[in-house]
């Protein structure tokens, strides 16, 4: 029995609808014409690509844009909780804008600042991707205050090539904006300045290289100085200078470092996750960890989960590079479901996180999945290499 209907015009609209089931179910797509029923807990996504509106390769059929944006402001205004719209104009911005309980917005195209501007009243909007090179950020200014701004967590900002930092401060009272990435557009100190000064509730910046400027590890070590998690890396502002290489080097597309391209050292197909071999010591008891770190050996912590699929592909690669170092480094296991007091001992949201502490102070950590050569090198970073 459908909980509702969303009317969606006769002649329907381009692009792709996808419903889902919060809590499981499998997705699928429908006609976005017509009448579309939905049960309790289902949700919508719209996704288009009007990057071939005008009849040019690469998007949907040719379509009027001016229509389009006219059909998605007349729907009501909870049709979506995703829209990914590529090939976005200030139009279809604006008609979007409407959708007040969308939790994810991906808007990319020439779109200009008065579209992000109209983009204030969404209070269920937690992840928003803007990518423009029209884009300068002035169009923030308008989200001052907004309930756009209140329920905010993560901002992409993504060959934005024309935007001026100055303009990061109209999310300096975002409360919960904790993670800012920065794609494709260049990160100087004047950018990194304006996300210190403008932004202290972040905790993580990501920063992916653009064409032409290659991040700067002074910049990215000024990051780290200041207590962020740079490109999934993080330590303790006296080592910010030994890892912001490691840092840079993390915002290299993978396909310019060498084995990080899903190959392993002798070039075969490594997608499959390979089997642990037991080589992490599985710890569950906070005291016997806490005698580990007072010992003279570094040890290398592992918060991981079953049901954490990353966390399956890097358990085996941390066991080679713990391995590989014998008795100079001790390798822990931590499942964060059977150790309630891991997360908050380490101050860790998500899994997989990996530490390095030595005599019980953090030396370095990441988040997600690394390559072996990119751990291998973190821990020479640190002093501790391989026999």
């Amino acid at each position: 029995m459908s909980a509702r209907v969303i009317e969606f015009p006769a002649q329907g609209i381009p692009g792709t609808l996808v419903r889902y089931t919060e809590g499981g179910g499998e997705p699928v797509e429908l006609d976005a014409c017509g009448p579309v029923a939905l049960s309790s807990g289902s949700r919508l996504v719209y996704v288009l690509d009007a990057t071939g509106a005008d009849g040019s390769e690469g998007g949907d059929e040719a379509f009027d844009t001016d229509a389009l944006a006219t059909a998605l402001a007349q729907l009501p205004p909870d049709a979506f909780v995703v829209a990914d719209l590529a090939g976005a104009t200030d139009a279809l911005a604006r008609a979007i804008a409407g959708q007040r309980a969308l939790r994810t917005l991906v808007l990319a195209g020439d779109f200009t600042d008065e579209a992000v501007a109209a983009l204030g009243g969404m209070p269920g909007l937690t992840d928003l991707v803007l990518e423009s090179p029209l884009f300068t950020g002035a169009g923030l200014d308008a989200l001052t205050g907004s309930e756009t701004a209140a329920s905010l967590g993560s901002l992409v900002l993504s060959e934005a090539t024309a935007f001026r930092p100055e303009h990061l401060r109209a999310l300096t009272e975002a409360p919960h904006l904790t993670s800012l990435t920065l794609d494709g557009m260049p990160v100087g100190h004047d950018l990194a300045g304006a996300v210190l000064a403008h932004l202290p509730q972040l905790a993580e910046v990501s920063v992916a290289e653009c064409p032409g400027h290659a991040p700067d590890p002074a910049v990215l070590e000024r990051l780290l100085a200041a207590g962020l998690c740079v490109n999934g890396i993080s330590a303790p502002p006296e080592n910010a200078a030994l890892f912001a290489g490691a840092a840079a080097e993390a915002a290299t597309p993978s396909s310019a470092a060498g084995q990080d391209d899903g190959e392993d050292e002798d070039g075969e197909d490594d997608e499959e996750a390979p089997e642990e071999r037991g080589v992490l010591r599985e710890v569950v008891a906070e005291g016997e960890l806490e005698r580990l770190l007072a010992g003279p050996v570094p040890v290398l912590v592992a918060l991981t989960a079953p049901w954490c699929g990353p966390c399956a592909f890097l358990t085996p690669v941390l066991e080679d590079a713990v391995e590989a170092r014998g008795a100079a480094l001790t390798g822990v296991k931590v499942d964060v479901d059977q150790a309630a007091w891991a997360q908050d001992r380490f101050d860790v949201l998500g899994v997989p996180t990996v530490l390095l502490l030595r005599e019980g102070r953090e030396v370095f950590r990441f988040s997600g999945v690394a390559t072996r050569r990119q751990i291998e090198g973190w821990l020479a970073t640190a002093g501790v290499a391989a026999r």
